[in-house]
């Protein structure tokens, strides 16, 4: 996934290890064209990430092995290569840790959220 918009650190919800990092659908402006739909990387189980809050562009790709081995003194464990991507934004790497990463579209209120019950299973009304 590669994307040139711009993501924020949208949600972080402690107890179950969820964050949510999300481009926002917006009206178009002088200095950029309309979003019409939101785009979430949502990760799950997350155990370590060291990400700005806003990133201007973004890529998820996979860490090397020497970014894998350089977060295993910080963890204080092994940590398997699955379970880490880097986010690429401006030519810098951040590293998130999680069970699972997943990359969606979507036209959902900017304010709605993935972890909420009503937003995965919301009516049509």
């Amino acid at each position: 996934m590669r994307s040139e918009r711009t993501f924020q650190i949208w949600e972080y919800q402690v107890s179950h290890g969820q964050l949510l990092i999300r481009s926002p659908k917006a009206p178009a402006t002088t200095s950029s064209p309309e979003f019409a739909t939101n785009i979430d990387l949502v990760c799950l189980g997350v155990d370590y990430m060291a990400v700005p809050a806003i990133l201007h562009g973004l890529e998820l790709a996979e860490a090397t092995p020497d970014e894998v081995q350089s977060l295993e003194p910080l963890l204080g464990r092994v940590v398997l290569p699955k379970k880490v991507r880097m986010l690429v934004s401006q030519g810098r790497r951040f590293p998130i840790v999680a069970v699972s990463f997943d990359i969606s579209e979507n036209d959902w209120d900017i304010f709605e959220s993935p972890f909420e019950f009503r937003s995965r299973f919301r009516s049509n009304a």
